[in-house]
């Protein structure tokens, strides 16, 4: 009952009271509501600190109500229309009841009434109380509210990183900068840890943070004419009145960081208590110091270690992992192509250039969760430049507008509200961040409850229908592949330019050769990869607008290659295909392989994947595509090609 009432009751009545009427008297009640929220998690152990907080509270609201009840009683008997208008009198708070439809001095005294009587309550009644509210309506309706209480921990804990983000780009500032870097290392440390913990990376220092911002705020907003260059500061850092006509992004900053304040508040125990639990080394102590409501953070695994891995939890969340995890790097390789094309620039070049090494190497999932970690980085760090620029350019317009072509050719645009920008570029970097997650879940997944590799063998001959879909379906685009790559290397051959002429030569090598080795498959992805990227570095406004100038020898160059003024989409998708189905003939055996591997070992399959799992339990698939050099390869896996040649044989004698 105590904590209800101090802890939410309390803070509720002093923040209403606060935003009542912008004065004096209103911001020491934002005081106590910031210092009774930062305390809360310890008010119920620390008598003393709770009756340090709560006797300042009733001393002011006695003497505020005092006072505001004595102007209001001097003012009905002798109105004086200069009192009312007096510069002091709305500094220090003191209002008069103008008109009954909205009394917002009745409503002030009221409110500051009920936080006197609450607070004594907490500190003289609550053990008279409390025997007797025990066993009554009342009592039970608290239970109710403590239970809903903690079920709103557990959802404050997963909606606090989103209502961060929120607080950062909402209104662009160098106020809210801490909050969207904090929200940038935070995605950082949990996708390269899986430590859900990871997501709040400093929220110590973010929430003393909060709430010094929050008083900055609300001390601007006093009835005070500051001077021009405290204005100037404080527009500078990120200060703003709050009026009828503030624009909405202002507005929705300014709620966020009260709603991210009081959250984080009360999720601060539970934070706590979850990272020392973590943290820890297992003891009996520690095992019974973990709380029942953390369970649906912490997990531990078959070694005892514990983890805070959310995907890991239910099946739901099993589910999404298994399926992000086959449908879900298609996807990320798209977006990050789509948002390279939509916003050309060097900074995009380098997305570009992270799918270029995946469709040429196509590194192992342990390299590639490396290599995810760095293009992440390399994300959010370009959305934090961006952010930075955004900010900068409203009071430096004058010095980095005349330059806006070569920011934008670096990746660096204005915009008027520059939120919707950066949140789509960190859903980029969150669309990055799960695949790691979800790789390292899957593997964890599969070491705990996946089946044996000697589950193959034993297998029946079920479902032989979907089976020769499958292994027709793979026979086809086997043979039709070879056919679709020399059409495509055909169609870029024959325009003009010198580029187009090695394309020539490696249609002849094509066309003639029987088998094509690794390594002219390699070098094809190459040269396609290298067209690609000149084809790309031309439609930089920038770089097109300098070669366009009369008497440029680079655009006569440029000419000779092979690369015309009215180069198309239709360039960049032949050069893309032709490289994509090269990439499917170099390491499509060893992806299938691998995938299959996992899969079999997945507690369930993805969504729509039932047809293909019946060809991977026949290795139908890996039967059509093996060959002479490929089996070499097999060899090194633990069940070995006989089984490819008996799903082979399998499949010749069904067709």
């Amino acid at each position: 009952m105590g904590k209800f009432l101090v802890g939410f009751v309390l803070p509720s009545l002093l923040l209403t009271a606060s935003l009542i009427n912008w004065s004096l008297i209103s911001l020491i009640d934002l005081v106590a509501f910031l210092l009774i929220l930062y305390n809360v998690s310890q008010l119920g152990f620390h008598f003393r600190r709770r009756l340090l907080l709560l006797w300042p509270i009733i001393i002011f609201s006695v003497v505020a109500i005092l006072f505001q009840v004595t102007y209001l009683v001097v003012w009905a008997i002798k109105p004086m229309s200069w009192i009312p208008d007096a510069w002091w009198t709305k500094l220090i708070g003191f209002m008069t009841v103008q008109s009954w439809k909205s009394p917002y001095a009745i409503y002030f005294l009221v409110i500051q009434l009920l936080a006197l009587l609450v607070a004594l309550l907490d500190i003289y009644g609550k053990r008279h109380f409390l025997n007797t509210w025990q066993d009554s309506y009342w009592g039970r309706l608290i239970l109710i509210v403590e239970h809903l209480g903690s079920h709103l921990r557990v959802a404050s804990c997963l909606l606090l990183p989103a209502i961060q983000l929120v607080v950062g780009i909402s209104h662009p500032s160098w106020a809210s900068l801490p909050f969207f870097v904090g929200s940038c290392v935070g995605l950082v440390d949990w996708s390269l840890t899986s430590n859900f913990l990871g997501l709040f990376r400093w929220w110590r220092l973010l929430q003393l943070y909060a709430s010094f911002n929050i008083f900055l705020l609300y001390t601007y907003q006093l009835p005070v004419e500051y001077p021009s260059m405290i204005q100037w500061m404080a527009d500078l850092f990120g200060l703003y009145k709050i009026s009828e006509n503030t624009e909405w992004t202002k507005i929705c900053s300014s709620l966020s960081l009260i709603l991210y304040y009081i959250m984080m508040s009360f999720v601060k125990s539970d934070l706590e208590e979850m990272g020392f639990i973590i943290s820890g080394t297992d003891c009996n102590l520690t095992e019974q110091l973990l709380p029942s409501r953390h369970s649906f953070f912490i997990r531990e695994s078959r070694s005892g270690v514990r983890h805070t891995h959310v995907l890991l939890r239910g099946a739901v969340f099993r589910s999404f992992s298994i399926n992000f995890f086959t449908y879900g790097f298609p996807v990320s390789l798209f977006a990050l192509s789509f948002w390279s094309f939509h916003f050309a620039s060097l900074c995009a070049f380098g997305l570009l250039a992270y799918v270029g090494y995946i469709i040429y190497a196509f590194p192992s999932l342990f390299r590639l969760h490396r290599l995810n970690g760095l293009l992440l980085v390399f994300i959010l760090f370009w959305a934090v430049s961006t952010y930075i620029f955004n900010v900068a350019f409203t009071f430096l317009n004058w010095k980095l507008g005349r330059d806006m072509k070569i920011w934008e050719m670096v990746g660096l645009w204005h915009y008027p509200i520059p939120g919707f920008f950066l949140l789509a570029q960190f859903c980029l970097g969150i669309l990055v961040a799960l695949g790691n997650l979800v790789n390292n879940s899957v593997f964890l997944l599969s070491d705990e409850g996946g089946q044996t590799l000697n589950d193959y063998t034993s297998v029946k001959v079920e479902g032989e229908t979907k089976v020769l879909i499958v292994a027709t379906i793979a026979w086809g685009l086997r043979k039709c592949s070879r056919a679709i790559m020399l059409a495509l290397i055909f169609l870029i051959a024959i325009k003009p330019g010198f580029i187009h002429a090695v394309y020539m030569v490696f249609f002849l090598i094509y066309l003639l050769s029987h088998s094509i080795s690794r390594k002219l498959r390699r070098a094809l992805i190459l040269l396609c990869e290298i067209h690609f990227a000149l084809l790309y570095i031309l439609q930089i406004n920038l770089v097109s607008s300098a070669l366009e100038k009369k008497g440029s020898v680079s655009m006569e160059i440029v000419m000779q290659l092979g690369f015309l003024e009215e180069d198309s989409a239709w360039d960049f998708l032949e050069v893309a295909l032709l490289a994509c189905f090269c990439t499917i003939h170099n390491h499509g055996f060893e992806m299938l392989f691998s995938f299959s591997a996992i899969i079999q070992h997945a507690p369930s399959p993805p969504i729509g994947f039932s047809i293909l799992k019946a060809g991977l339990n026949k290795s139908v698939l890996l039967s059509v595509y093996s060959s002479s050099s490929v089996r070499n390869n097999v060899e090194n896996f633990s069940y070995g090609p006989t089984y490819c040649y008996t799903g082979s044989a399998w499949v010749v004698k069904r067709l």
